[in-house]
């Protein structure tokens, strides 16, 4: 995993610079939200996803307006959060919400190689399905595009009660 991103949040009280957290929060989260950028069009999805080795492995289907975006741009940034408890207050300007997040960017490409596609559909099969074996029928496989979101820069911070 690329080291926790040095740059600094305005609350700097709330950051956490430990790639340990960082971790932690990317292998508990259960939806990554992933924002592109097409031209001046933004574009946000949620996605089901598994964290491996600095690099998280998505799956779509090969055609659709995500694709499009990520065609035209493999920018992206995107967010995942977990522990969310809202914090209420007498005051309602008081309110507040605990939470542990990351926020990353990097680039996306689409896995070509059979063995890369397989592995990682598979990853992400074992990590909602929980522990195998599962079997992937070929056809089906073949179907869903499988996208490698490779990190450039991490943030992670959190807000606790």
């Amino acid at each position: 995993m690329p080291d926790v991103m040095n740059r600094p949040l305005r609350k700097s009280h709330k950051q956490v610079f430990e790639s340990a957290a960082a971790q932690d929060i990317l292998d508990r989260g259960q939806v990554l939200r992933l924002a592109m950028c097409s031209g001046d069009q933004p574009y946000l999805v949620p996605l089901n996803y598994v964290h491996d080795q600095g690099r998280i492995y998505l799956h779509t289907g090969r055609q659709g307006l995500k694709m499009e975006f990520l065609r035209a741009n493999p920018k992206v940034c995107f967010e995942v959060t977990v522990d969310v408890e809202l914090l209420p207050s007498a005051l309602p300007c008081k309110w507040n919400c605990a939470f542990r997040s990351v926020l990353g960017f990097g680039r996306v490409v689409e896995v070509e190689d059979p063995s890369e596609r397989r592995r990682g559909l598979e990853m992400i099969v074992t990590r909602y399905a929980g522990p195998g074996p599962h079997r992937l029928a070929a056809e089906a496989a073949e179907r869903v595009c499988v996208l490698r979101l490779d990190i450039e820069s991490l943030t992670c911070k959190h807000n606790l009660p």
